[in-house]
């Protein structure tokens, strides 16, 4: 009885053993990053142009006069006035108000153009009729959301790129993607132009007047993390 007592306690003890786990194997895997960029001109320029009363040559110079000679300036170089509007839907109202209380009386517009060519022959223009209190303030473009897609697909394709001849190298091949993931990046643009956009208006050495305005393009870029298992 003893003796076969023994023997089931020893056989349970056997198959106990054998079920043990194995220890866990990870599969092999790669992990790259892959990066695109793009450089793009703005499209869309927002000019800031401040009208206040002066006195020129001892003549007063009003915001009203200011304004009716603008509008005219920018028709002849062919600028749609529907792209020059107030800067606030108050600056009315405020302009009134400031009037009143003795401030300093100024009314801001916003002129939207497309190119440097635009922008140059405004601020000729600005400079002619003197209309000098005058900046650009933004700049964008308006084709922002379907380049940074672009941008995104032309950095997942280099990160599988970069995976599958890294591998061939050593006779191996990229299974599933086990991990995909957008690394921070600055934004393409800020509201300030002197972060993304460089705008030179040059001066003539003989008339101080400006003639040759250039823009400097900014750049959108995405990088990815991607972790593929290997076959």
């Amino acid at each position: 009885m003893k003796k076969s007592l023994y023997s089931i306690f020893l056989l349970t003890s056997v198959c106990s053993f054998g079920q043990v786990d194995k220890p866990f194997t990870q599969k092999p895997f790669i992990e790259v990053t892959g990066t695109a960029s793009r450089e793009i001109i703005p499209d869309k320029i927002f000019i800031s142009i401040i009208l206040s009363d002066k006195v020129i040559d001892k003549e007063k110079y009003t915001i009203q006069a200011q304004e009716d000679k603008l509008k005219t300036s920018l028709t002849k170089i062919n600028i749609d006035l529907n792209n020059l509007f107030l800067s606030d839907a108050m600056s009315e109202i405020t302009r009134y108000k400031k009037k009143e209380t003795g401030f300093k009386v100024t009314k801001e517009f916003i002129l939207q153009v497309k190119n440097s060519d635009e922008v140059s022959k405004v601020f000729k223009e600005l400079y002619a009729i003197n209309i000098k209190e005058s900046s650009i303030f933004k700049t964008e473009s308006s084709k922002i959301d379907s380049l940074r897609k672009e941008v995104r697909i032309a950095a997942i394709k280099a990160a599988k790129d970069k995976a599958e001849y890294l591998l061939a190298a050593i006779g191996e091949q990229i299974d599933k993607p086990l991990e995909v993931r957008e690394q921070e990046d600055i934004p393409y643009y800020r509201d300030n132009i002197s972060n993304n956009t460089s705008l030179n208006i040059r001066l003539s050495e003989t008339d101080n007047k400006p003639n040759e305005t250039n823009f400097q393009m900014f750049t959108i870029k995405f990088s990815y993390y991607i972790k593929y298992s290997i076959k």
